[in-house]
């Protein structure tokens, strides 16, 4: 949590010190200038909304008009708000330590969404700013999962989302439940929203994975001294992102499960590790 370009940067000039050496695919996340990838601070919005886009075409639905109650305002937070936006939702709430805004109009514009890297960038870690700067409501201590809205995405931390966060959810109807940090929701409350019949739940193993995999990227381009278009890297995410949902899909499928991305998520993953092992003579 925290680590950014900046951040990276000291850690690879450290690295560069003590190794005497420029190697650059040891790190990603990287500045532009020294091996870094178009489109790495917002992969892992990105891929989550391209995870969201499969969920909602299985149900014969589509993101154009939805609103989005998002938790948190950093990188990821970031990402999700811009490629909502930019394929006709709108994310309508951010929060911080402080509580949670509400922006009924959303934040769809430029400089709503660019405003989110001021206020990630200041450290201040407020989200009352953005109330301040553009007229919203603010709601202090509170978190942002009790507003009546089509999808929850929770972008901020760990075991963020209680069970006294997961009753409002349901009790707001809410139909679409994607993680999107690092395991945001507490294991009870997770139970709870997956026993919903009228709840679609997907896992941060799989929704969040779209920053690992533009690493992995980067990690190309470094080794093939490539430097791809955003275009190409966005366009090689979203193939990765569909196909993530593919495997979690059919790995539950398989098992009898149905239309169960939890453990899709964790059959699929434990047969990729299983396999690999298998392959390599470790019974």
């Amino acid at each position: 949590m925290g680590v950014g370009a900046r951040e990276i940067g000291y850690l690879f000039g450290q690295y560069k010190r003590i190794r005497n050496a420029f190697e650059n695919g040891v790190l990603t996340g990287k500045g532009l200038s020294f091996g870094g990838s178009l489109i790495r601070p917002e992969a892992t919005g990105y891929g989550a909304v391209y995870y969201l886009c499969e969920v909602l075409k299985h149900e014969n639905d589509t993101i154009a008009g939805k609103t989005i109650a998002v938790s948190g305002f950093g990188n990821v937070a970031w990402g999700v708000t811009k490629k909502a936006a930019e394929l006709g939702a709108k994310v309508v709430t951010l929060s911080g330590p402080d509580g949670y805004i509400y922006d009924p109009d959303g934040v769809v514009t430029e400089e709503k969404i660019n405003y989110m890297l001021e206020m990630n960038a200041s450290r201040r870690n407020r989200v009352q700013d953005y109330s301040d700067k553009f007229g919203v409501e603010f709601f202090p201590g509170e978190k942002p999962f009790g507003r009546k809205v089509d999808i929850v995405m929770p972008c901020a931390m760990q075991n963020d989302v209680h069970m006294d966060s997961a009753e409002k959810i349901v009790a707001n109807g809410v139909k679409y439940y994607i993680e999107v940090a690092n395991m945001p929701t507490t294991n009870d409350a997770l139970f709870y929203l997956m026993d919903q019949k009228n709840m679609i739940v997907a896992p941060s193993k799989a929704v969040n994975a779209g920053g690992v995999s533009v690493s992995g990227l980067e990690m190309s381009q470094n080794s093939e001294r490539l430097a791809w278009s955003a275009e190409e890297v966005d366009q090689k995410l979203h193939t990765i992102m569909v196909n993530i949902h593919k495997a979690s899909v059919e790995a539950a499928e398989e098992c009898g499960l149905g239309y169960n991305l939890v453990a899709g998520a964790n059959i699929a993953g434990f047969k990729k590790v299983a396999d690999a092992m298998m392959a390599q003579g470790i019974v």
